[in-house]
């Protein structure tokens, strides 16, 4: 078995900050999700395009959900965002809900620093290098 730097980073991070995430259901193909930890919790919503999202493999749940901060921080306005997640831009609830990531992100940038997914993106596009080890774990 072969050691990424990555995955240890991730590790790192979700031991340091008692992070635990627990699936509260779904809508419209995103997964409705809560981030818990020992600064406070988060209600969210992710992306899991290929099915991994398993609470038993806790650090796929924790790549999964930084994935989709940082998401939210490239994309560059509510209807990059919307189509990004293929979602209806004129859907009232899901606007609503992207005004409320900006605080979200902040409350998370400062207990725990930049966000960082820490495993390359094109490694979970691919389902290869470190992405693939963490879905063994």
């Amino acid at each position: 078995m072969r050691t990424y730097p990555s995955i240890q980073k991730l590790k790192e991070y979700q031991e340091q900050n008692g992070i635990k995430i627990s699936l509260l259901g779904s809508r419209d193909e995103l997964l409705h999700i809560q981030l818990e930890s020992n600064k406070g919790n988060w209600k969210l919503y992710i992306q899991d395009e290929c099915g991994d999202f398993d609470e038993k493999n806790q650090l796929v749940c924790l790549y999964l959900t930084l994935k989709s901060l940082e998401d939210y921080v490239e994309e560059t306005d509510f209807l990059a965002w919307s189509n990004f997640y293929d979602l209806d831009d004129f859907d009232t609830y899901w606007l609503d809900y992207y005004k409320s990531l900006d605080k979200i992100r902040y409350e998370i940038e400062f207990h725990f620093g930049k966000i960082d997914s820490f495993i390359d993106s094109l490694d979970y596009e691919l389902r290869a290098g470190a992405f693939q080890e963490l879905t063994r774990e």
